[in-house]
């Protein structure tokens, strides 16, 4: 059976995935990427973990899988980003294993509580929260280039996005990937889960479950500031823990997009919200778990501290009309620890 992987853009990423599942039983199966002329941060994730996903539902081993390429410039920079080795084929380097640079973070899956374990073998008795907090800014420094502004931004997206996982996706690993297109004035960061999904996690969350009828109300909602499925009215925002989420973050990753001329593009279950500046569209996808492309214009960041106090201070205005909400950002949704 010939699988044909389309062009990468976000769009034809989101229609493989969902197209894939039906593909007809074979022996066999040999993926075709002679067609692709452009590798994204968010499309390779995804359809390096729809490969995965589809595989394993199926039972597949790797001698059943077949790669068909052009040894061309693109399929170099996807061996070195490590896209093959990521979707389960042989070729190129592993995930994590090209150092990074000012223009990309190649595919890379890591671990949380092993992030943690490594820095208390060394002697550094930290939280979970601190570890994600280090992790973010490891991250962003690979593609902000000294660009202090720049890399404030990154650093609050990433650790937003990634702090969110052990609890709403119930595991502790997680992909990411990124590009920074200086020639475009555009970066992108794509992280990426194989949890529970954003409709498995809220709607445990009584409280949050008589708002969401379907998967598609679940990421409406999830993109709410103040909704957690953490929240308690009974205990109301009285944990201590600085690390306590308050369910904003995803809701100022979204502004944090429009007001830097970007976009949010959020995938999960079979539902993609992509928000833009000017509006927001719905797609049909198939995904097992959760997957955020997180795109801003460098240029257009010019101040990291009005621009989370922004979009900090209309979400908690926007908050006071939600019932079952948070009413405040948590300490860390309001900047950055360190």
């Amino acid at each position: 059976m010939k699988i044909t992987i389309p062009r990468l853009s976000t769009s034809n990423a989101l229609d493989f995935c969902q197209r894939l599942p039906y593909t007809e039983y074979d022996e066999t199966y040999l993926f075709d990427v002679s067609e692709i002329n452009n590798y994204e941060p968010l499309p390779m994730l995804l359809t390096a973990a729809a490969i995965r996903q589809f595989c394993s539902s199926r039972e597949i081993e790797p001698w059943q899988m077949q790669l068909f390429y052009n040894d061309d410039i693109n399929y170099q920079y996807a061996c070195h980003m490590g896209f093959f080795q990521a979707a389960g084929f042989a070729e190129g380097k592993a995930p994590g294993e090209a150092p990074g640079s000012g223009t990309y973070i190649p595919l890379t899956k890591l671990n949380i509580k092993e992030l943690l374990r490594q820095e208390i073998d060394l002697g550094n008795f930290i939280e979970q929260g601190d570890i994600i907090e280090i992790e973010s800014k490891r991250l962003s420094h690979i593609l902000s280039q000294d660009q202090k502004e720049f890399q404030k931004i990154l650093q609050y997206l990433i650790r937003e996005a990634v702090r969110n996982i052990p609890e709403h996706a119930e595991t502790d690993d997680f992909w990411i990937c990124g590009q920074y297109w200086h020639n475009r004035d555009l970066a992108e960061i794509a992280i990426l889960d194989e949890g529970v999904g954003i409709y498995n996690s809220l709607t445990k969350n009584a409280i949050h479950r008589q708002f969401i009828s379907t998967n598609e109300d679940a990421l409406r909602w999830a993109l709410k500031p103040g909704v957690s499925v953490s929240f308690d009215p009974a205990k109301g925002q009285k944990a201590r823990d600085v690390w306590a989420n308050s369910g904003y973050g995803l809701f100022m990753i979204s502004e944090i997009c429009k007001m830097t001329g970007g976009w949010l593009t959020f995938v999960s279950g079979d539902d993609c919200l992509r928000v833009y500046s000017n509006g927001l569209s719905v797609c049909g996808v198939h995904f097992q778990g959760t997957a955020l492309g997180i795109r801003v214009k460098p240029s257009r960041i010019i101040g990291f501290k009005s621009l989370i106090d922004e979009a900090r201070t209309q979400g908690e205005e926007v908050a006071k009309g939600i019932k079952n909400a948070f009413k405040e950002a948590s300490v860390p949704s309001k900047g950055l620890i360190y």
